[in-house]
C-alpha cells in the first residue's frame, strides 16, 4: 500500500518561492532566478522587501495558485507551461499560513495575487475572501496588496 502524504501550509508556501519571483512587487525589478535541480525550497524566497511610506516592509508574496486555464504568451503561469509547479491554496488555509508568519514576525504586509481558474470573478473571490479572512478573523490591520484579475467585476473593486 502507498501512503501518501501532502506538504503542510508553510512548504506550499515555500514552494510559491519559485512563482512568486515573476509578479513584480514594489521597487524590486523582475527578474527570473536559475534555481539547481531538487534544491529545497525555503520561505525567505517568498519574503521580500517593499518601500511603503512608513518605510521598508518584509511582505508575504505569494499566489492563491500558480494554475491558470488563460495561455497568455508572456505569463509563466499558463496553461501551456508544463514546467510550472502548479500549487493552490483555500482562503482559509492561505490567510492562517499567512497569520502564522505575521505573528512569528516574519512578515508585515502581504501582495497577493493568483492565476485564473474557474474564471476571473471566481479567482477573484478567492482572493478577496483571503483578505477578509485576515481582516476580519485575525484581525490584521497592515499592508495588503492584492492584484486585480483581468476581466473582474466592477463590484470586486
Amino acid at each position: 500500500m502507498l501512503i501518501q502524504t501532502l506538504p503542510d501550509t508553510m512548504t506550499r508556501l515555500a514552494q510559491m518561492g519559485d512563482a512568486a519571483v515573476f509578479e513584480p512587487v514594489g521597487d524590486n525589478p523582475q527578474q527570473e532566478r536559475r534555481r539547481v535541480p531538487y534544491q529545497s525550497h525555503s520561505l525567505e524566497e517568498c519574503i521580500t522587501n517593499v518601500s511603503t511610506p512608513t518605510g521598508k516592509r518584509k511582505i508575504l508574496k505569494t499566489m492563491v495558485t500558480t494554475a491558470c486555464e488563460r495561455n497568455c504568451y508572456y505569463c509563466p503561469f499558463r496553461a501551456g507551461r508544463s514546467k510550472t509547479k502548479r500549487v493552490t491554496f483555500g482562503p482559509d488555509e492561505l490567510a492562517s499560513g499567512f497569520d502564522t508568519l505575521q505573528r512569528a514576525g516574519q512578515v508585515e504586509g502581504m501582495f497577493l495575487s493568483s492565476g485564473i481558474i474557474k474564471g476571473s470573478v471566481t479567482t477573484q473571490d478567492k482572493i478577496i475572501d483571503t483578505v477578509e479572512i485576515i481582516r476580519d478573523r485575525y484581525n490584521y490591520q497592515g499592508y495588503i496588496h492584492l492584484k486585480i484579475m483581468p476581466g473582474a467585476e466592477y463590484d470586486q473593486l
